[in-house]
């Protein structure tokens, strides 16, 4: 098949992806190819990305600095600021040590390139992100995949041939789904079985727990139940790029081994800066935060009055999944809210299984509630 019939196919299964020019700063609202929208449709759930001290920091790393790094971190491009953001998130998550990457995906697979080996396992959750799935493939590692959050199932794998490495790796916050493991429980089986447990909490650090530390805020758990930790910044901090968390050893070993660290140009320096400020502000300013958190149960509450409960996968988190099962109600239901002024994704395979596509509804500090009732009241078709 050659490529103009595949893109063809696609469009034939409703699976053609279009991409949505924005034209304004993503904030509460959006303005998308011209148009005002209402915006559910964000990673920045604390509204930090258009922060006038964010962006004031980015200006004046870029005065002083300039903006590229000029190199990879090994050569010309680890500026004290670097530096600096790597000390405050260690501190900021209780990890003794934190390594910088330009990218999260770059950032799975490099700690997949650092730690494993061919024939090591990689046991996974199903929907784990694609970068941990790649990461995988290009180790040349066993993939071991376990159904959705079942610690049972995960457990036998990690019974199976005890004399395998074996790093575990599952999302904190599933990004589709905004649902997370027992972790609890997983970093007791890990213990047990002497796996390596991996949590990517890109979609809860900054949002989840007392002081923002994600899930294992939530859980209260550290370093010790969970040895390595990753996210990005390119959600809850509102800015570009990841991070690794774990012990002096391990830090090292990933920048030591971790092909998409030594070779690849790091942050830019106005990044690093801007990140830092957006850290500072998460740690300093818990309202917003709350204010998600406020969101989340109040969307939950009309959910119910409105009967919308049924069709709704409630979460913890600032991902509230509507589901639509197939690509033509998805899509459909996406355009309909276009027509009302509010913009969100409709999600299809490959990002979910077949016969689970959704709406994808974000949830942010930028908005109120008198948004969800609009959101609520289109939902219901009642506008």
């Amino acid at each position: 098949m050659n490529l103009e019939q595949q893109l063809e196919k696609l469009k034939a299964e409703h699976l053609f992806r279009q991409r949505m020019t924005r034209t304004s700063k993503a904030g509460r609202y959006v303005s998308i190819e011209g148009r005002q929208m209402l915006n559910f449709n964000s990673n920045d759930y604390l509204g930090l990305a258009n922060h006038a001290e964010v962006l004031a920091a980015a200006s004046d790393a870029a005065s002083k600095f300039g903006f590229g790094a000029t190199g990879s971190p090994l050569m010309s491009g680890y500026t004290s600021i670097h530096q600096e953001l790597e000390y405050a998130m260690a501190d900021f998550l209780c990890y003794p040590r934190v390594v910088l990457f330009s990218a999260g995906y770059l950032a799975n697979l490099g700690v997949a390139q650092a730690l494993l080996k061919r024939k090591d396992w990689f046991i996974q959750d199903r929907l784990n992100h694609a970068s941990l799935i790649d990461a995988a493939q290009i180790t040349g590692a066993e993939l071991k995949r376990y159904p959705h959050l079942n610690n049972d199932k995960a457990e036998a794998l990690l019974q199976e041939n005890i004399t395998k490495f074996k790093l575990w790796a599952t999302e904190g916050v599933f990004s589709m789904d905004g649902d997370s493991h027992d972790l609890f429980n997983a970093a007791l089986s890990a213990h047990t079985y002497n796996a390596l447990l991996w949590v990517d909490d890109c979609h809860g650090v900054g949002v989840l727990g007392d002081k923002g530390r994600g899930v294992l805020d939530t859980m209260a758990l550290t370093e010790t139940e969970v040895p390595i930790l990753s996210g990005t910044f390119g959600k809850a901090f509102g800015t570009c790029g990841a991070y690794v968390a774990g012990s002096d050893t391990l830090i090292e070993t990933i920048i030591q081994k971790a092909r998409t660290y030594k070779y690849n140009t790091a942050l830019p320096v106005p990044v690093a800066a801007a990140t830092l400020k957006s850290l500072e502000l998460i740690r300093s300013e818990p309202w917003r935060r709350e204010k998600v958190a406020d969101l989340i149960y109040y969307f939950k509450k009309q959910c119910h009055q409105y009967d919308l409960a049924e069709q709704t996968r409630f979460t913890d988190s600032a991902i509230q999944p509507i589901m639509l099962k197939t690509e033509e109600a998805a899509l459909e239901k996406s355009a309909y809210l276009r027509t009302c002024g509010i913009t969100t994704t409709a999600i299809r395979p490959p990002t979910v299984p077949k016969n689970q596509c959704r709406l994808r509804i974000t949830l942010n500090s930028a908005l109120e509630r008198e948004d969800i009732d609009l959101l609520i009241q289109c939902l219901i078709g009642n506008y």
